[in-house]
């Protein structure tokens, strides 16, 4: 029988991390190993035994809550793969120089090839996983995992309608064990209604306006759809957002074929530019915050008129993945301890679970 411990990510948001366990093959994997941000940061709870006796670690993107801990996974002892998409690994060559001085030789991080998408991939006799992109970010996957004829399926962070990226659906459907992504499922903001919120804040074409972004997803979509829905107006950009924009064209099998095109344009614009220090009229979608402009907080829901985007599944998204992928067990992560107990009330209210299903 499967056994999934959770060693970071249910009832908190980020330091997401699982161990699962088959005693029947003595098979032993990880999915991700991240940390919960902050100063100092949190760590997963990961011991010597733990890390001497997982045989790989598959890795959904590389967000820090969901790679972070990787270095400590290496010091105690872990020595082996950690897989994950072409795409992730790209990234991660720009991660790596930041852990210098850690145990992180011991690793060898792989990735599985483009045209396995959708195909079963073999690590041993007793395991085997299918992968597909989730719409997260860019390379961020969902596994479906095999282990002596029981399933688990895992969705990593997921985003069902990305403007921008591709998420596929599983072609198995029914699982033994669900790990599920339920980081926004306390609301529904559709995409449509958070760039209308967006646009109502942004109308004073003589202002400018920064939009603080981390590199992902999220800060890609905001800029893609604001530069179609402001056809008159100028965009700033951290020249770490252009770079990762570029891996987007790199990566045509991840992005929707009918949206490559109008990127490639955006990119070529002259009416986006690259920060360099000076304040102009326009919006500014930046890393770091810059004084003198008028904040737009996407992170943060107060109410239905928030300009608030979500970049995990809101609670219209997490009803259609349960009701898409049927386990006999669920796990929803990504969520703190209030949160999660608001969305599993709401589950059960409308029967879409039933309590001994649910952890």
């Amino acid at each position: 029988m499967i056994d999934v411990t959770v060693l970071g990510g249910v009832r908190e948001y980020g330091r997401n991390c699982f161990l699962v366990t088959d005693q029947a093959t003595n098979t032993r994997i990880m999915l991700d190993c991240g940390v919960r941000n902050g100063n100092p940061e949190v760590y997963p709870v990961i011991t010597e035994e733990i890390a001497q006796s997982i045989q790989a670690v598959f890795i959904s993107h590389i967000h820090n809550d969901h790679i972070g801990a990787l270095p400590l996974l290496a010091e105690k002892g872990f020595q082996g793969d950690v897989w994950m998409s072409e795409a992730s690994l790209q990234q991660l060559q720009n991660i790596i120089p930041k852990w210098q001085g850690t145990s992180l030789d011991a690793l060898r991080f792989r990735s599985f090839d483009k045209c396995t998408r959708g195909k079963s991939i073999t690590i041993s006799d007793s395991l085997s996983f299918i992968w597909g992109y989730s719409g997260h970010m860019l390379g961020s996957v969902w596994y479906s995992f095999y282990i002596n004829e029981q399933s688990i399926f895992f969705s990593g962070d997921i985003a069902l309608a990305s403007p921008l990226l591709v998420t596929d659906t599983p072609a198995m459907l029914s699982y033994d064990i669900a790990l599920i992504d339920s980081g926004h499922a306390t609301q529904t903001m559709p995409y449509e209604k958070s760039i209308h919120n967006i646009l109502s804040i942004v109308k004073d074409p003589s202002e400018s306006y920064q939009i603080p972004i981390t590199i992902s997803g999220k800060a890609c979509d905001l800029l893609f759809l604001l530069y179609q829905a402001l056809p008159d107006r100028n965009f700033v950009i951290d020249h770490g957002l252009m770079e990762h924009l570029q891996s987007y064209l790199q990566n045509p099998d991840n992005i929707r074929k009918e949206k490559i095109n109008e990127l490639a344009a955006l990119m070529h614009s002259e009416r986006v530019t690259i920060y360099e220090g000076k304040k102009e009229t326009g919006i500014y979608l930046l890393l770091d915050k810059v004084a003198g402009f008028h904040e737009i907080k996407t992170g943060v829901y107060q109410d239905e008129k928030s300009p608030f985007y979500k970049s995990h599944p809101d609670n219209r998204d997490l009803k259609t993945l349960v009701r898409i992928i049927d386990a006999e067990e669920y796990i929803f992560f990504h969520s703190e301890r209030n949160d999660l107990k608001t969305i599993l009330d709401g589950l059960r209210t409308e029967n879409y679970i039933l309590d001994n299903l649910v952890q």
